[in-house]
């Protein structure tokens, strides 16, 4: 079964009502949330300061230099 994620984006006041069980283009709704997944990002200044632990946990050899890259790319996807 495959799943997909659809951001929508409503004036205020005219949002629809939602429900579990609710079919949208022959799917049906599981999950549903009520905020702007973007609160949740990271600054630019945070993800400095993530970076710069990353590269000295690199440097002292608790973690690979594969997973530095992967992870610094992830949190890239998760930045404003």
């Amino acid at each position: 079964m495959g799943m997909m994620t659809f951001v929508v984006k409503f004036e205020d006041g005219k949002e629809p009502s939602v429900g579990a069980g609710m079919e949208v283009s022959g799917g049906q709704i599981v999950a549903a949330s009520w905020f702007d997944y973007r609160d949740d990002f990271f600054t630019g200044e945070q993800v400095d300061v993530i970076a710069k632990a990353l590269e000295e946990l690199n440097a002292q050899g608790e973690i690979s230099d594969e997973d530095t890259s992967s992870l610094l790319e992830k949190i890239d996807l998760l930045t404003l």
